[in-house]
């Protein structure tokens, strides 16, 4: 391997048996554009929580280099969705997935309402009529339905899928809607979701025991629902030992991995009961839904937005990777002259790529003008956790970017967050390699301009990624309820 090549993360036959298929989607895309296209019998909604478009690219130099090319950069079809709820400019989840699941602008913390309802009915007019969602809508034409998180499957972009209630954290009541013996179940599931994985079990667990990993329940009802969902014909298992032995005869099924979210992946293989990967829940949810009339399927890598909340990039351009992974594996199952792929994001993060740093130094063809320091020529993840380096334009010699103050500064920073470490210029900002641990450290925090114990959301739009039927109609800037029509029209639902 060449110095040209180095870094690249995932084997070229892989990479080229995945691009061939992709090639040829664009081309059926094309010429069923040019004519009628088939409906899509399946549609994939993949939703990286939190992934701007900064997460995108960081992603990609971290996993593959500046020149690589992730899973989504092969789709072809793109846009740039805007994702103000209808009373925030930036917004939550639960608004922005309401949005995309329904077609209608909901407010921030809302789930399956339209505008006129607010946070807890805080003004007493009532909820309104609940919308419908395109996983409900697929239920009511035949199809069988799917919803796979590493958040909770309680938590508010999978709860958006298949309940209605006016505050996300109700957790405890969204997991009894879509029980279909309780008396609050969402009879537009009808049979009930054939699929259910993630984590959240704590909303099944009755607050005085403990769950099979020894985490305490939350259920102040005292109800067991691991039992109540068995009862109801759901296979329930809890570890990737039971989850390997799934097959379609057990469904529906329940998989609850995780007492709250599911690990991140980069600490997934310390986890106590084993729990499995985001590509092995996508590719055991397709091989179980498959039926001749189709299936919904709603994907979300749900702890891209948790690491950054915690302004910690490591685990969050990692958890991205395994996103990106499990959008491959997608592709390589599933025939796309039927199959709908469309891969987005809810909102994007205060996450940015900043200074002008040096590509690594076997990507650059010209000689410098004096041998580089050590810690730029031994740049791990392609220099996008590092300090910034650049060149004088005048002497050709590498060294540290650094602020007005003298203080280098990491190539990603964040507008806030829990990474603040004090004003530069007072004496309080360090080098960031003088730390216990570096920016290329799984646990490191990357630095924070407003001090925050949680870092926010960002107002600015995401990326939409498309491939399969009726994906050219992805295109230009669009309000992301824009991407509930594609679906449903891809479908042939309205």
């Amino acid at each position: 391997m060449n110095r040209w090549t180095k870094g690249i993360s995932i084997s070229l036959g892989v990479v080229a048996l995945l691009f061939s298929a992709v090639d040829a989607a664009q081309a059926n895309g094309r010429s069923q554009h040019d004519h009628h296209p088939m409906k899509a019998k399946n549609v994939i909604l993949f939703v990286g929580d939190g992934m701007g478009v900064s997460t995108v690219t960081a992603t990609r130099i971290y996993s593959v280099g500046v020149d690589g090319e992730l899973t989504v950069d092969k789709f072809p079809y793109t846009a740039l969705s805007r994702t103000y709820t209808a009373d925030h400019i930036t917004p939550d989840s639960a608004g922005t997935m309401t949005a995309m699941m329904s077609g209608v602008n909901a407010n921030s913390g809302i789930i399956g309402f339209g505008p006129t309802t607010e946070r807890n009915d805080f003004n007493g007019d009532g909820d309104g009529k609940p919308l419908w969602t395109a996983l409900e809508l697929a239920k009511r034409a035949g199809k069988k339905v799917g919803v796979v998180t590493t958040a909770r499957v309680t938590h508010a972009t999978p709860a958006a899928c298949y309940a209605h209630v006016n505050e996300r954290d109700k957790e405890n009541d969204i997991a009894l809607q879509a029980l279909p013996t309780d008396s609050s179940y969402n009879g537009r599931l009808g049979s009930g979701i054939d699929v259910l994985f993630g984590g959240g079990r704590r909303f099944w667990v009755p607050g005085g025991l403990t769950d099979e990993e020894g985490s305490r329940g939350s259920r102040p009802d005292g109800r067991d629902l691991r039992q109540e969902y068995m009862d109801a014909g759901y296979t329930y298992v809890w570890n990737e030992k039971e989850f390997n032995m799934l097959h379609r005869w057990h469904l529906p099924v329940l998989g609850l991995f995780e007492s709250s979210h599911m690990e991140y992946e980069y600490d997934r293989p310390n986890d106590l009961g084993g729990e499995p990967g985001l590509a092995d829940m996508v590719t055991k949810a397709i091989s179980l839904l498959k039926n001749r009339r189709g299936y919904f399927l709603m994907v979300e890598s749900g702890r891209i937005d948790h690491a950054h909340h915690a302004g910690n990039a490591f685990r969050s351009l990692s958890d991205t990777v395994e996103f990106d992974q499990a959008i491959a594996s997608a592709v390589r199952m599933v025939d796309l002259k039927d199959t709908l792929i469309i891969v987005t994001a809810d909102h994007s993060h205060v996450f940015n790529i900043a200074g002008y740093p040096l590509r690594e130094h076997d990507d650059i063809a010209y000689d410098f003008g004096a041998v580089p320091p050590e810690g730029y020529r031994n740049m791990k993840y392609h220099g996008i956790l590092d300090v910034v380096y650049d060149v004088n334009s005048a002497t050709g010699e590498v060294s540290e970017s650094r602020d007005a103050y003298g203080t280098p500064y990491t190539t990603l920073l964040y507008g806030n967050g829990p990474g603040f470490r004090g004003v530069r210029g007072t004496g309080n900002a360090v080098d960031p390699r003088d730390e216990p641990i570096g920016p290329d450290h799984p646990d490191y925090l990357q630095e924070a301009a407003v001090p925050l114990g949680s870092e926010t959301h960002a107002g600015e739009e995401v990326a939409i990624y498309a491939i399969g039927p009726y994906s050219w109609l992805v295109r230009g800037t669009v309000k992301n309820t824009a991407i509930f029509d594609v679906m449903t029209i891809a479908m042939g639902l309205r």
